[in-house]
């Protein structure tokens, strides 16, 4: 249990998920980006891109802690 606590918590496995969640969603997104802002349509696309973008911006901080803290 431990040791998928340490994977789970893991700021670079953070980061790779939300960029994963931001990168699909934004694959989604593409093609219709400009209708769907035009026409007030929100799907789960665009759902994926907010979550992933905020879980890749929560963990930035903690890397750059490690590298802090590696240049000591």
């Amino acid at each position: 249990m431990k040791k998928l606590r340490k994977f789970v918590e893991n700021p670079y496995v953070n980061i790779f998920i939300g960029l994963i969640l931001l990168l699909s969603g934004l694959y989604e997104a593409w093609g219709t980006l400009y209708e769907d802002a035009i026409g007030a349509n929100v799907g789960a696309h665009h759902g994926a891109i907010i979550f992933g973008l905020f879980h890749v911006l929560k963990h930035i901080p903690d890397i750059f802690e490690g590298f802090d803290h590696i240049a000591k």
